[in-house]
């Protein structure tokens, strides 16, 4: 099986190594190519068995295609690299504007593309996917961690995230709890967003975006930002008789009430989606978070009414 990368930064590196692996494992000869600025730091000697410098060095067909270059780059190259490959998985957010969505090649629908969506793949999203309570009236969503903690040994005025230029920028950058939002409770029937720059951070684009849509009749909450110090990832469900607090770093679910706590295992979650996604190509099937599903959860990012 072949596969082409656009992009080998950390997460490009990341899902490399999980899709040479899973690659091993299921007894394919795997043949990985990647074609990158090198801007992205030194790549691990035997990740990629193919570095190509320009996009003649390309030797297509391939089956699997990886997008993962910067967001801003995400649109030019899926128009130019969407006839080399038969599956095709984008990085998220899919693209750094919705805008260029009327310019989507029609020949796109009837391939397999996957937008990715790891906290999807959560086991307390997964449990709750699969069993919200039918009570919950409200949630709060919380992702907050502080941007120079992220890549260690790189400047982080430096990295997409902060520069605006590049698609940085917390609701873009942080956009998968208004994945999960909208995956758990439905497509908002309204969003307001307030958003801008906060923290003495040297990014310019903005450290911090709060979200608070009606989505299905119940009021839904999120805060995403770069200057908490310590990291954290919550969801809080208000319900008719409890208020229940999932904190997705420590895996954990506990009722406000009685204390009672629950703890879920601890899964890769990035080698769970490259599983689902691996499973989709062999199948030619169409991906729960398609590129339809990725442009619906970028327009909550953007938009909304501002305050």
């Amino acid at each position: 099986m072949k596969a082409c990368f656009f992009g080998m930064g950390s997460i490009g590196m990341r899902h490399a190594r999980n899709l040479r692996h899973l690659l091993w494992t299921r007894g394919y000869k795997g043949e990985i190519h990647a074609l990158r600025s090198g801007r992205g730091g030194e790549m691990p000697e035997g990740l990629a068995d193919r570095n190509c410098a320009s996009w003649n060095d390309l030797e297509p067909p391939y089956d699997l295609v990886f997008i993962t270059n910067p967001t801003m780059m995400h649109y030019e190259t899926l128009l130019k690299a969407e006839s080399l490959g038969k599956s095709i998985f984008i990085e998220k957010p899919v693209f750094h504007s919705s805008s260029v969505a009327s310019g989507i090649p029609r020949s796109l629908s009837g391939k397999t593309v996957h937008v990715a969506c790891p906290m999807r793949f959560h086991p307390i999203i997964e449990h709750l996917k699969a069993r919200l309570p039918g009570d919950v009236f409200a949630a709060r969503l919380l992702c907050s961690s502080y941007l120079p903690d992220w890549r260690k040994g790189r400047d982080y005025r430096a990295v997409y995230s902060a520069r605006r230029e590049l698609g940085g920028g917390v609701a873009l950058d942080l956009i998968h709890e208004l994945d999960y939002a909208r995956w758990l409770f439905g497509e908002p029937e309204k969003v307001v967003r307030v958003s801008g720059k906060y923290s003495a951070l040297e990014t310019d684009c903005d450290d911090g975006a709060a979200f608070i849509m009606t989505c299905g009749g119940r009021l839904v909450e999120v805060h995403l930002d770069y200057f908490g110090r310590k990291a954290r990832r919550e969801l809080e469900l208000f319900c008719k008789d409890d208020t229940f607090v999932c904190d997705l770093i420590q895996r954990t679910v506990t009722s406000l009430l009685s204390g009672e706590t629950t703890t879920f295992p601890q899964e890769d979650l990035y080698e769970k989606e490259m599983v689902y996604f691996l499973d989709l190509s062999e199948k030619g099937e169409q991906s729960f978070n398609s590129l339809e599903d990725g442009l619906a959860t970028l327009r909550i990012a953007e938009g909304g009414e501002r305050e």
